[in-house]
């Protein structure tokens, strides 16, 4: 299936918002159109078609999505295909990856306080004061977002 002109757009987009965070745009390209495609899986031939991408990009960018734990293969008794989809609740399996990014950052200015410079301290207090905050702060987060989609999902 050929994306239309506003998917193409959309998938455009996400390609350019995932290189803006993580560095590869086709990887991106990827998750935006297994984002709105149909069937919501696809095969290494159906995302080089669409996404007019090489096959090898393709095969390298879906291994590297799938070692994110964005991307899942699934197969269908009686086909040879493997084909690729976005695994189930992979947004707030980022989100939750995200609040261990943050404890990283936070142990990175733990470091930092061993050298601190004396002028201008707050270069690394400040990074481990915001860290601190969020860490603290997001698991009631995500569990306020679960119960949301979860009252939305009911209504």
């Amino acid at each position: 299936m050929k994306p239309t002109k506003a998917q193409t757009e959309f998938i455009e987009r996400v390609g350019r918002w995932w290189e803006s965070i993580v560095g590869s745009r086709t990887a991106g390209r990827i998750l935006g159109w297994l984002m709105v495609c149909e069937p919501a899986h696809q095969s290494s031939q159906d995302l080089t078609e669409a996404l007019q991408a090489s096959v090898g990009s393709v095969s390298t960018q879906t291994r590297h999505l799938e070692s994110f734990g964005l991307v899942e293969k699934v197969t269908f008794p009686g086909d040879r295909s493997t084909y690729y989809q976005l695994r189930p609740h992979v947004w707030e399996q980022m989100l939750w990856a995200e609040h261990q990014r943050i404890r990283d950052m936070r142990d990175l200015a733990i470091a930092g306080l061993d050298v601190l410079p004396a002028e201008r301290p707050d270069r690394v207090t400040e990074l481990q004061r915001m860290a601190a905050f969020l860490i603290e702060e997001w698991p009631g987060l995500m569990e306020r977002l679960s119960k949301h989609l979860e009252k939305e999902k009911t209504s």
